[in-house]
């Protein structure tokens, strides 16, 4: 079993966006930015995907590097409940090592952070 965990503020997320738009398509899929942005404030959301992405790199050999921002996709399942969809390197990676994913997302005003524990079985 591993564990990757990330937390980061709010507000450098909200900064990058409204300093480079672009970072929005650079680092989020398209169903990510829909998501985040059908909320009233889009940033807890957006840095709570973000530190997942970042959880997902602290996972250790095959992920810490070659693991690009959309190979790691947070979604949403109808009951709430946050899930990974990992895609390239990611996918590879975690298909040659774990059979189990599982993550946990939360924010506070100020910070938002990102648990995610891989394992067998």
């Amino acid at each position: 079993m591993r564990i990757g965990i990330d937390i980061i503020d709010i507000d450098r997320i909200k900064d990058a966006v409204d300093r480079t738009p672009r970072f929005l398509s650079r680092v989020f899929t398209k169903q990510e930015i829909e998501y985040c942005y059908s909320k009233s404030n889009p940033y807890p959301s957006l840095a709570a995907r973000f530190a997942a992405k970042e959880a997902v790199r602290k996972l250790g050999p095959g992920f810490s590097s070659g693991v690009h921002f959309h190979d790691v996709e947070v979604i949403v399942h109808e009951d709430g409940r946050p899930d990974l969809l990992l895609h390239g390197t990611a996918m590879e990676s975690y298909r040659e090592q774990f059979n189990t994913i599982s993550i946990s997302l939360s924010h506070s005003k100020k910070q938002a952070i990102a648990a995610v524990i891989v394992g067998k079985g």
